[in-house]
């Protein structure tokens, strides 16, 4: 679900705040991940664990707030975060939405 032009500014602040807090910090654990997005309060309730298919804790958040769609899926990576937004319908839990996984296009 594509997010409005608010939602994706939302989105781009919430990135930023969440990859400043996790930068330079190896997060081995859901448990490490939801505690470090617990102090920068998110609550708990909000924070949905994943599978981590690559080994790397993934949580995503749901940030829909009346009739907004922002939500975010944040995934380990060396000594940080990486964090991308989405949209998920009113009704539909933020662990069930799929996610296109981007593909960068070939530099040679």
């Amino acid at each position: 679900m594509a997010l409005t032009v608010a939602e994706e500014c939302a989105a781009q602040r919430h990135q930023l705040r969440i990859s400043r807090a996790f930068s330079g910090i190896d997060t081995a654990t859901y448990a490490e991940m939801r505690d470090k997005l617990t102090s920068l309060k998110y609550p708990a309730a909000r924070i949905h664990r994943m599978p981590d298919f690559s080994g790397e804790p993934v949580a995503r958040l749901d940030l829909r707030v009346g009739a907004e769609h922002l939500a975010l899926e944040v995934t380990d990576i060396n000594n940080g975060v990486m964090v991308q937004a989405f949209g998920a319908p009113e009704g539909v839990s933020v662990t069930e939405v799929r996610l296109e996984r981007l593909v960068d296009p070939p530099t040679s």
